[in-house]
C-alpha cells in the first residue's frame, strides 16, 4: 500500500520535477496504471498488408487476464501480431537492456516521456545479422504519455535503420485507459544482404540466406525490401468481470 500511495504521490508532482524522472519511476507508474486490469474480453477488426501477402479484413475475439493469460478467437485464418498484443508494457519495458537518455517531449498537445536504449538481443523471437557481421546494434525508443501513463508509440531501430514501429491510439473505459487502435508497421531494406540462424543450431542450417527465405515466401527479391502494415481496430471492451480461467483452455 505504501509503495502504491508513493507512486501516486509521483505522479502529482510530475511537473515539480527539476530533472527527468528515471526509468524506473516510469516504469512504475506505467505498470500501476495498467495493474488495475485484472481481465477483459475485446472485439478487434484488424487488416494485414505485406510484401508478397494481404489477408482479407477480419474480425476476432481476444480476452485477456493477467497477469500473461490470453486466447484469440476468429472464423478461418488469421495472422495477428505476437508483440503487444495484450498490451502489457512490460513488455517492451523488459527488451530494454540499458536505458541511454530519458527526455520529454509535447506531441500534439501531449507532454510524453520518450525513453532510449539498446534492446536485450535474447528478448528477440529471431535473432539476426547481416551478412558476415556481427549483429547489429539494435535499439528502441519508447513514448510515454502523462496524461493517463500508457505506452503510444515503440520504434525499434537496427543500426540507423527504422525497422519496427508501433502506434497506439487510448480511450477511456470505466475509468480505464484501453487501446483503441493500434497500428504495427514493419520495413527492411537490403533484404538480400540478411541473414537468419537456426535459433535450434543445427548443423545443416547454421546459416540461411535472408533472400532464399523471403523469395520463398513470395517477396520480390528485386525491390530489396519488406514491408509490413498491420492495423487493430478495438471494440466493445467488457473490463475486469472475472473470467474463469477455463476460456484459456485448449
Amino acid at each position: 500500500m505504501i509503495r502504491r500511495c508513493a507512486i501516486f504521490m509521483g505522479l502529482g508532482l510530475q511537473l515539480l520535477w527539476s530533472s527527468p524522472p528515471s526509468f524506473q519511476d516510469i516504469r512504475d507508474s506505467v505498470l500501476y496504471r495498467f495493474d488495475a486490469i485484472e481481465d477483459y474480453s475485446v472485439n478487434i477488426k484488424i487488416s494485414v498488408e505485406m510484401t508478397g501477402f494481404r489477408m482479407p479484413r477480419k474480425k476476432l475475439k481476444m480476452y485477456y487476464k493477467k497477469p500473461d493469460q490470453m486466447k484469440i478467437e476468429t472464423l478461418g485464418f488469421a495472422i495477428v501480431p505476437k508483440t503487444g498484443l495484450g498490451g502489457n508494457p512490460k513488455e517492451f519495458f523488459n527488451m530494454l537492456e540499458k536505458v541511454t537518455d530519458i527526455h520529454s517531449l509535447n506531441i500534439n498537445d501531449s507532454n510524453q516521456w520518450k525513453i532510449s536504449g539498446r534492446v536485450n538481443v535474447d528478448s528477440l523471437e529471431i535473432p539476426v545479422k547481416i551478412g558476415d557481421n556481427e549483429i547489429p546494434e539494435i535499439t528502441m525508443e519508447l513514448f510515454v504519455d502523462v496524461r493517463y501513463w500508457a505506452i503510444t508509440r515503440v520504434v525499434v531501430f537496427l543500426d540507423s535503420q527504422n525497422v519496427f514501429l508501433i502506434e497506439t491510439e487510448y480511450e477511456k473505459m470505466d475509468g480505464m485507459f484501453l487501446p483503441s487502435r493500434t497500428e504495427f508497421k514493419l520495413g527492411i531494406k537490403g533484404i538480400s544482404e540478411w541473414t537468419t540462424h537456426d535459433p535450434f543450431g543445427g548443423p545443416a542450417s547454421d546459416k540461411d540466406d535472408f533472400e532464399e527465405i523471403a523469395g520463398a515466401a513470395g517477396i520480390d527479391i528485386e525491390k530489396d525490401e519488406f514491408v509490413g502494415r498491420v492495423s487493430m481496430e478495438f471494440s466493445n471492451y467488457k473490463v475486469n468481470q472475472g473470467l474463469d480461467d477455463s476460456i484459456f483452455e485448449e
